[in-house]
């Protein structure tokens, strides 16, 4: 009876320490775990956090205004000015005056505000092109900008995935480990009995030990692949954060078999040819020095006098003058500047249609390759799919056969090893389909399959 009531307080006191654990810990609180990360979620956060993005938001930003600059030689200048001089001693003309010599200051207002005005009539159509330069600028990182939000998306889902297939690979190596370490126990067994041999340890042991480093270069692959997809995300990396999700699985259909390439869909090829269209612009604009600028002016002056000469007589009132007229101005010769900057826009815009011409060359050939791969990888899919249905029936077979006498563990072994080989070919070729996918879509300009279909 005392015995029974030890055991009883004894229990009763681990269920008690066991409530309280659960209570305080923060597995069961949730509050100190963040919620599984899933593909949507990563996205929406690599858009808000990417530094490329941001980037680029801020570059079309500043591009907006470069439009204003432009335009602006165009618009009236209008500029205050005001001169106050704290002391002076002026400059002294001898002139005749009246048969007799009378030395004449050359006298200047102490107070001076003065009012500037001018708008520019024509620069030789160079404001014209800048503006029209601006605007191509603008529209074309614009492209840039979507563009670049497509491709983080792709990167971002991408990154999710391999991450989530590092993990599937490092279970199925966890479990080949668990699979060997068991037949290992059971082969020292069946060699104590009589009925085993040295050689089946031996072989065992040695693949358990190749499948330990296996499931080592797995589990440091879901730390890699993790921080790839931190990394797109433009944020730290989490060390307690899991992926939700499965790896999805890609048919023939996703892709239509008559799917063409279309240039005028890709929005880094709409943005190098909103490029040259500005860089065309701005050689156009430098030439603009070989005509003359003409603008008009005016000018209002408020000014008083001071006490600096006995000669000058100081008013304490502001008197007032102005004046008005055009200006032409040519520039004739600069030393060759004007000249060279003409040249540089000119090489500027061949370098830009080059530019333009090397995509349009690349665009086929990197159309029709990822096209390849990604049939290619959903007919290995296929294959490596049935592979993995008759591994699973020889492991029946196998476990049937040991059990009746007809097979050996090494055999049972052996179809084990392949299956868990076909588990992991399979779930690399899922990731492959993926990633053939995404540059597929990278290749054409457009989704071809939803990131709302993943989940």
């Amino acid at each position: 009876m005392k015995k029974m009531s030890c055991k009883f307080i004894y229990w009763g006191f681990v269920v008690l320490v066991s409530q309280s654990f659960l209570i305080q810990s923060p597995c069961a609180l949730g509050s100190d775990f963040p919620p599984p990360l899933s593909l949507s979620a990563a996205i929406s956060q690599a858009e808000e956090n990417n530094p490329e993005l941001n980037r680029l938001q801020a570059a079309a930003e500043r591009s907006s205004w470069g439009k204003l600059e432009a335009l602006s030689a165009h618009l009236p200048h209008l500029s205050v000015n005001y001169d106050h001089f704290f002391s002076s001693t002026y400059l002294r003309e001898n002139v005749i005056f009246g048969g007799a010599g009378v030395s004449f200051p050359a006298a200047f207002p102490q107070d001076n505000v003065t009012v500037n005005a001018s708008i520019t009539l024509f620069d030789g159509f160079e404001s014209i092109h800048k503006y029209r330069a601006a605007d191509n600028n603008i529209e074309a990182l614009n492209f840039d900008l979507a563009r670049a939000k497509f491709k983080l998306d792709e990167t971002v889902r991408l990154a999710f995935f391999r991450s989530l297939a590092a993990q599937k690979l490092f279970e199925v190596a966890q479990q080949n480990v668990k699979t060997l370490e068991d037949h290992l126990a059971r082969a020292h067994l069946t060699e104590h009995a009589g009925y085993g041999t040295r050689f089946e340890v031996l072989r065992i042991d040695a693949t358990l030990e190749e499948a330990k480093a296996e499931r080592e270069e797995a589990e440091n692959n879901i730390q890699l692949t993790r921080n790839a997809l931190y990394e797109a995300m433009g944020m730290e990396k989490e060390e307690s954060r899991h992926l939700s999700g499965e790896l999805p699985v890609l048919t023939e259909a996703d892709v239509p078999k008559d799917l063409v390439l279309h240039s005028n869909d890709r929005e880094d090829l709409k943005a190098q040819q909103k490029r040259q269209a500005a860089s065309e612009e701005l050689r156009l604009a430098a030439k603009g020095f070989w005509y003359p600028s003409v603008s008009l002016f005016a000018e209002q002056q408020f000014y008083q006098f001071g006490n600096f000469d006995s000669a000058v007589q100081a008013n304490s009132n502001f008197q007032s003058a102005s004046f008005m007229g055009f200006k032409l101005r040519w520039n004739l010769f600069d030393g060759g500047y004007s000249y060279a900057k003409a040249q540089e826009s000119t090489q500027l815009t061949i370098e830009s249609e080059n530019e333009t011409k090397k995509i349009l060359l690349r665009l086929p050939q990197e159309f029709d390759s990822w096209k390849r791969k990604f049939y290619h990888s959903i007919s290995l899919y296929r294959a490596r799919m049935r592979a993995l249905t008759q591994y699973q029936e020889s492991v029946r077979l196998a476990e049937i056969g040991v059990k009746a006498g007809s097979r050996t563990h090494t055999e049972m072994l052996d179809a084990e090893l392949d299956l868990f080989r076909a588990r992991g070919a399979l779930v690399k070729t899922q990731a492959e389909a993926i990633e053939s996918l995404g540059n597929l879509e990278l290749a054409v300009g457009h989704k071809l399959v939803e990131t709302s279909a993943f989940h």
